[in-house]
């Protein structure tokens, strides 16, 4: 039963059309390959960062999703949460 309840808030999510932000450009050409990619407390302390001086411009940050090896329901679910805090 969980798993069906899985796949519909699966099947909703890929109907959104999902705002990442790209400020940070150039930056994230070949980010994948480079360390910072797999630090994702670093990642996120970016984040907070970009939030606080307003230069976040999306729904999500794609270096969490490039950094992420979980899907992509968890990691909002996850961002969710922060934001609760």
């Amino acid at each position: 039963m969980k798993n069906d309840k899985n796949n519909i808030n699966r099947e909703k999510l890929l109907k959104q059309k999902v705002i990442f932000c790209t400020e940070c450009g150039k930056e994230l050409e070949n980010y994948c390959f480079s360390m910072g990619s797999k630090d994702i407390n670093a990642i996120k302390k970016n984040l907070a960062q970009c939030k606080k001086t307003g230069k976040f411009a999306g729904e999500f940050c794609s270096k969490l999703f490039i950094a992420g090896d979980e899907d992509l329901e968890e990691l909002f679910l996850k961002d969710d949460d922060d934001k609760e805090d």
